[in-house]
Formats: C-alpha cells, sequence, structure tokens
C-alpha cells in the first residue's frame, strides 16, 4: 500500500487514472489479496474512488474541494503548531533541520510530498494531538498529489525550503505568534498559487475539449 500511495501522491497515478488490479499485482509484486485491502484502505483515505461502469480509480477533487483541504490545513496546523512550540527539543529541531538538508540535497519534485510531510509532522508531534495529527496526514496525502503538480522547478521548492527554514527559526526561537503567522502565510500562498495554476489549466483543458 505504501508504494500505491507514493505514486498516486507524486503523481505518477494522476486523478483518473484506472487501478488495474491484475497489472498493479504484477508491477508491485504482490497478491490480489493484500491489493484489494491496499485499495480498500486508499478509498477510506480519500484517494481513490469506485465508480460504476469505471473500477476503481484515482479520485479527482474540484477546486472547492482542494481549497477546502487547506483550509483545513491552516485550522489544524496553526493549532497543533501553537501547541508544539514551547515543546520542542534540541532533537526536534536537529531531526527539522535534517530533513531540510536532506531536500535540498535531493532537490527532487518528485518526492516532495513526503518531505514536506516528514518536517511538518517533527515540528507537530510534539503537541501531543495524535488523532489531529493522523487526520492531518490523510489531509496533505490529499492536497499533495497536486502541490506536486505545482512544485514543478527548482524555484519553486527553493522557496518552500526558505519558508520551512523560517518556521523553525521561529521555533527555536519560542516566537509563538510569528511562528503561526508564518506558518498560516505559507499555507495561504501554497494554496492560492496551487488553485489559480489548476484553474489555468482545467480551463485550457476544457477548452481544448470543446
Amino acid at each position: 500500500m505504501t508504494e500505491l500511495r507514493r505514486q498516486i501522491i507524486n503523481g505518477q497515478l494522476p486523478e483518473g487514472t484506472p487501478l488495474r488490479q491484475e497489472k498493479l499485482a504484477a508491477d508491485l509484486g504482490v497478491s490480489r489479496v493484500p491489493l484489494r485491502e491496499a485499495i480498500r484502505q486508499l478509498e477510506a483515505e480519500g484517494l481513490v474512488v469506485s465508480e460504476m461502469h469505471k473500477g476503481t480509480v484515482v479520485s479527482s477533487l474540484s477546486l472547492e474541494e482542494i481549497e477546502e483541504l487547506f483550509d483545513i490545513r491552516i485550522r489544524l496546523e496553526t493549532w497543533l503548531f501553537e501547541v508544539a512550540i514551547p515543546r520542542l527539543t534540541d532533537a526536534d529541531f536537529d531531526l527539522a533541520e535534517a530533513v531540510i538538508d536532506e531536500a535540498m540535497r535531493v532537490g527532487s519534485v518528485e518526492n516532495w510530498g513526503e518531505l514536506n510531510w516528514r518536517f511538518h509532522e517533527v515540528l507537530y508531534r510534539p503537541s501531543g494531538n495524535k488523532i489531529a495529527l493522523r487526520l492531518l496526514k490523510t489531509v496533505h496525502d490529499n492536497a499533495n498529489r497536486y502541490v506536486n503538480l505545482q512544485i514543478a522547478v527548482a524555484k519553486d521548492v527553493e522557496i518552500e525550503l526558505s519558508d520551512h527554514q523560517t518556521l523553525l527559526a521561529y521555533a527555536r526561537l519560542r516566537d509563538v505568534r510569528r511562528g503561526v503567522d508564518m506558518l498560516r502565510g505559507h499555507i495561504q500562498r501554497v494554496s492560492r498559487n496551487l488553485i489559480a495554476s489548476l484553474a489555468d489549466g482545467r480551463r485550457d483543458k476544457d477548452r481544448d475539449i470543446a
């Protein structure tokens, strides 16, 4: 299931892609039974959907639904970060810094979603809100497959990493207000740019079809 989720999140299996179980089982080197269980789990997470006459396909979200995901992110993440900042330890800071360093070395758009989640999870885990973190992981997975389409050049990655460094700096200073404000602005910017880009792309696609 981990590999199938990864392929959906990084865009290898874009929205609307049919999931042919026989081919997937062969490609992933697994039997049909665990694959069916994995697909059921991914459906529960909203990453795939079963459609009549189409079978199971990678789910497609409207612009409004994607915007809603980012609204959820803002509400959950600013709360988690606010609670976590006073509890972050030197080990947490070092781990977050290591994720930033790894992202700078790798510099790959394909695994940005995973690296992005690992960074944010380090900053929020000390809040102690495990249920909220599990919910947030599902939200991130659903949003990141679209974010990965937006972060298509090195400049985009550099901007994201610069924001991460600033968030970490505020956390080290225990500056809750500026840290939370920075995080809110960070998520809002990503959301705004992504929605605009997707809207343009979908208008172009509709014109081509027409």
